[in-house]
């Protein structure tokens, strides 16, 4: 058992855009190649005279999770694109080779894609799933176990957080249930 989240991660994403979203097991990223990445907020500085700061204040974070997924014989690309551009929203969740060990989710994102070549690693497909605000009291990277129903196999029927805090069990919330459904 591992005490951190690294290894190869289990990935999956949920077309929030169709009549009736279903949760999909992504292939398997290229080695290394999958990364949530943060821009910090931008700084704002109340300077006073002599260049000192009074007070400083930051912006809220942006998130992106990136990763690479080989374009191989018999696999089609796993979201559809027109030049790089995906005209639906996603839900993504990650989780990690030890499904106990902390994950994440972001419950809304825009995604791009990149199509490159490298005679490494043949036809690549570069996703980048950009988080968007999917609820005013939700943050836009939402870290827990994340749960798999069912747990091997198809169809997904449901994606769960359970945040690792403090507060209990309580706190679990299904990651972008459907209308009406879950919660």
């Amino acid at each position: 058992m591992a005490v951190i989240g690294w290894g190869k991660p289990r990935i999956f994403v949920k077309d929030l855009d169709v009549s009736s979203p279903k949760w999909e097991e992504l292939p398997t990223p290229v080695e290394d190649s999958t990364q949530l990445t943060t821009t910090k907020g931008d700084k704002q500085e109340a300077k006073i005279e002599g260049g000192e700061n009074e007070d400083i204040k930051y912006g809220k974070n942006t998130y992106a999770l990136v990763l690479n997924i080989r374009a191989a014989k018999g696999r089609k690309r796993p979201i559809n694109d027109s030049d790089g551009v995906v005209a639906h929203n996603y839900a993504v969740a990650l989780q990690p080779e030890d499904p106990e060990v902390p994950g994440f989710c972001m419950e809304k994102t825009t995604v791009s894609v990149e199509d490159t070549f490298t005679s490494a690693d043949g036809g690549v497909w570069a996703y980048t799933f950009d988080a968007l605000k999917y609820a005013a009291e939700k943050k836009q990277v939402q870290w827990g176990k994340i749960i798999v129903t069912p747990t091997t196999g198809s169809p997904i029927t449901k994606i769960e957080c359970d945040p690792d805090d403090e507060d209990g069990d309580g706190d679990k919330f299904e990651v972008a249930p459907n209308s009406g459904i879950g919660g």
